[in-house]
């Protein structure tokens, strides 16, 4: 029977819950992961998740930005004669029309940065699905099922040993049903 403890990525790459979201996404995307254990010390906090990310940023607010209020009907208008109507409006946002790569460059502030305004603890969901080492990985696969998860985290005595992804599973079956068929005569 195959368990956890053969299958699990040992000692995996760990976040704190008071790194920033921009340190998260950093870090998912330098390892090439999509799911990283929250912990403090020994302690497993919970996980954040490309997808929990992506729930916290689309459920909150942008940071508003500050303009200077401009009365729109001191003007007269005269010097508006040529242009199109859709330039009215642009002139009452300083922002307006900026492309993508403006937007990109201009990160640092608030506005466009808002993973830097927010820890990882903010997004992370609480109760990830933790299982011994000794568990099948059967059992394991019915449990991710169960909760809808894409990784269980390995714990030992309170202690994370390791992560084992959807992936993994994958590949466990896929290898015992090719030397499976390979056993048929």
């Amino acid at each position: 029977m195959l368990m956890l403890r053969d299958l699990m990525t040992p000692a995996p790459v760990t976040i704190g819950p008071t790194a920033t979201l921009r340190d998260a996404v950093e870090m998912l995307t330098t390892v090439g992961v999509n799911a990283l254990p929250v912990t403090e010390g020994d302690r497993v906090l919970g996980i954040v998740t490309a997808q929990s990310i992506i729930a916290f940023e689309s459920a909150t607010p942008g940071v508003p930005t500050e303009r200077d209020v401009v009365d729109v009907w001191d003007d007269d208008g005269a010097d508006d004669v040529d242009l199109p109507p859709a330039a009215y409006f642009t002139e009452l946002w300083d922002d307006a029309g900026g492309d993508v790569t403006e937007r990109f460059r201009a990160s640092e502030t608030p506005e466009w940065d808002m993973l830097s305004e927010h820890s990882v603890e903010e997004a992370m969901l609480f109760d990830p699905p933790q299982l011994a080492p000794t568990v099948s990985a059967e059992e394991c696969a019915e449990r991710m099922r169960a909760t809808h998860s894409h990784g269980v985290l390995v714990v030992e005595g309170g202690r994370l040993c390791g992560i084992v992804t959807t992936m993994d599973i994958t590949r466990a079956f896929a290898e015992r049903a090719t030397e499976d068929m390979t056993e048929i005569p």
